[in-house]
């Protein structure tokens, strides 16, 4: 981990010609407390190497293949990656301030590890890198990538308003600027997974189903029930009954069936459209859901 995220460990050497790092790596798998000096780094591959401490600050790395390469508390500080690879890529404890992206193929996932053990003060600089990456996997039409990097985008942004709030970096806000705009953010993100994950579709509707049929186990006689067009021979108006709740509750969440039983006391009405909006909201993000994972 860096002791200073802007300065590398130790007192690293220096590689001051482009050549002298394409021939260290040759004979060592691991590249330990660099700084590289050259402007340009170019037509390139490195395969199976791991680096460390090493810093990249202010180049311009272009048209250079990382295969199976890791990153360990390197400096990319206003590093520019043009037509690059990164296959199997890792990053971690690694500085991104101020990088730059362009035409080149790299999964946000290899940064998944990088910023964990440091606070939110950081989230300027985590921003930044996912909105490149996000803009970089858009131009190069990689569907999958842009995907991760929206959702990672819009996590790091909620950190942002945290690093603004708490830390005041990159500047401070006032708590109710940080309300307003933090409350929505989680919410959207906990529940709605940003309307680009299925599974927390899954899991939200599971939680709103199964308390809708609790809900209305416990209130079910408060609700006077009855029935509207055709007798339904589970529904009795005296005796609960398991598979009547359980026609109702998915008339009222989903609609895919008719359960025949209309509340007619104020509270079943107030409940009933109560788990209906909560059944309209779910239905618009499944829909948003499937849009940004099968049409976008």
């Amino acid at each position: 981990m860096l002791q200073n995220f802007f300065r590398l460990n130790d007192n690293p050497s220096e590689f001051l010609e482009e050549q002298s790092l394409k021939d260290y790596q040759l004979n060592h798998d691991t590249i330990r407390n660099f700084i590289f000096i050259p402007k340009e780094l170019k037509d390139f591959k490195f395969k199976n190497k791991t680096f460390n401490n090493v810093s990249f600050s202010k180049t311009l790395i272009e048209d250079v293949d990382f295969i199976s390469c890791h990153f360990v508390d390197c400096l990319f500080i206003g590093t520019e990656f043009k037509k690059c690879k990164f296959i199997e890529a890792s990053f971690s404890g690694c500085n991104t301030h101020a990088i730059r992206i362009y035409k080149t193929y790299i999964n946000p996932i290899s940064f998944d590890g990088n910023f964990k053990g440091y606070n939110y003060s950081f989230s300027n600089i985590v921003v930044h890198l996912y909105q490149e990456i996000y803009d970089n996997s858009v131009d190069q039409q990689i569907i999958e990538f842009s995907k991760k990097a929206k959702y990672n985008l819009l996590k790091w942004e909620g950190r942002l308003l945290i690093s603004k709030y708490k830390y005041k970096q990159p500047y401070k806000i006032p708590i109710c600027e940080f309300l307003i705009q933090y409350i929505p953010n989680i919410i959207f993100r906990k529940v709605f997974g940003y309307g680009l994950r299925l599974r927390n579709f899954i899991v939200t509707f599971s939680i709103v189903y199964i308390g809708s049929f609790i809900s209305n186990y416990f209130l079910w006689e408060k609700y006077i029930l009855k029935t509207k067009d055709v007798e339904i021979a589970a529904f009795s108006s005296e005796n609960y009954n398991n598979l009547a709740n359980f026609y109702f509750t998915n008339d009222v969440l989903t609609k895919i069936v008719d359960s025949q039983f209309q509340p007619s006391s104020d509270l079943g009405m107030n409940m009933l459209t109560f788990q209906g909006i909560l059944g309209f909201i779910l239905f618009s993000f499944l829909i948003t859901v499937l849009i940004n994972k099968f049409v976008k």
